[in-house]
């Protein structure tokens, strides 16, 4: 039951940052630079926890759930090359794969305590 619980909270989240990433933004800068990719970085760490949890042997396993978490940080920036009041940045993808990359890398034992 709590992995049906996790389970949908990752899609439900999923969904979520979809519909924020092709919404149109407020139009004003960032308050300090690089906001954005610093967003994309740590909502990649959340995405990649949430999914680790989601699963019942670790992330590392699942390859093939990995690379749809970062075919995901493709497909938002693809999105919003169609979108008139969002841009396309590559530098973003790059974030969305570092921030996957550094929960893989540093953090492989975090959502141990969960899945029990």
């Amino acid at each position: 039951m709590q992995l049906l619980f996790y389970r949908s909270f990752f899609i439900l989240m999923v969904v979520f940052i979809y519909i924020l990433a092709i919404t149109p933004s407020s139009g004003n800068p960032p308050s300090f630079p690089f906001l954005d990719k610093i967003l994309h970085f740590l909502i990649f760490i959340l995405l990649t926890f949430i999914l680790d949890v989601c699963t019942r042997r670790p992330l590392k396993q699942h390859g093939f759930l990995i690379f749809l978490l970062i075919g995901f940080g493709f497909f938002i920036e693809f999105s919003q090359y169609f979108t008139s009041t969002r841009s396309a940045e590559f530098l973003d993808w790059v974030f969305d794969f570092i921030g996957i990359l550094v929960y893989l890398l540093f953090a492989p034992n975090i959502s141990l305590g969960l899945k029990k």
